[in-house]
């Protein structure tokens, strides 16, 4: 993806390999952005690029779900 590459062309130097200063570059870069921006970047994606993109979010989501649901106590019923 274009973008990602430009994205790491310009933070070359500031990343040290942690996980968390990759996250906090992308989520500012994303957060300066209008909602038109996002779409034109996913419409400039190619289909196999939105493909992952969609499953690796939804992959996400699906853990945190199933992870909430695990740590919630279970409820039994009592007659």
């Amino acid at each position: 993806m274009r973008f990602i590459d430009e994205v790491y062309e310009l933070y070359k130097g500031h990343f040290n390999g942690d996980e968390e200063d990759i996250v906090a570059i992308i989520v500012g870069i994303l957060d300066e952005q209008s909602h038109q921006d996002l779409i034109k970047l996913v419409m400039e994606m190619e289909e196999e690029e939105l493909f992952h993109m969609l499953a690796t979010y939804m992959i996400e989501v699906m853990k945190r779900k199933v992870a909430m649901d695990d740590e919630r106590p279970s409820v039994s019923l009592i007659h």
